[in-house]
């Protein structure tokens, strides 16, 4: 079984967010790419809480806002510059950066300078008592 992954030799997620799809409809405000290298789903994973992921979000681009209410999770900056928003607050962000986002609580990154903002990330599962 491989536990070691990497982003060269993976596959973005295909969706509407996607640049590719972007590049065909240019009417879309997201501009981002994501790789899911560790995900629960994949029935070959043997984690069962944890999901590592690495989204690249491209000159004036963001993400989807979000929150996950069974979920913790972690961003560390890669490379790059961007805003994260995390609830009422918003934070500059670049390389060298974690951010800490709580179950249940909104957040959204957008990229912000000339170079792609690239952040990995992990959510980790939660138990209800847990909250």
């Amino acid at each position: 079984m491989k536990y070691l992954f990497n982003v060269q030799s993976m596959s973005p997620d295909i969706d509407p967010r996607s640049l590719r799809d972007r590049v065909k409809n240019r009417d879309k405000e997201v501009l981002r790419d994501t790789y899911y290298l560790i995900n629960p789903d994949d029935e070959e994973c043997k984690s069962r809480r944890l999901t590592l992921g690495h989204t690249t979000i491209y000159p004036s681009g963001s993400t989807t806002g979000h929150s996950h209410d069974d979920m913790e999770e972690v961003y560390y900056v890669v490379m790059g510059k961007g805003i994260m928003v995390v609830g009422e607050d918003e934070y500059e962000i670049e390389q060298g950066d974690a951010l800490y986002v709580p179950p249940g609580v909104f957040h959204t990154t957008k990229q912000r300078g000339n170079l792609p903002l690239i952040v990995v990330w992990v959510t980790c599962k939660i138990e209800p008592s847990d909250l």
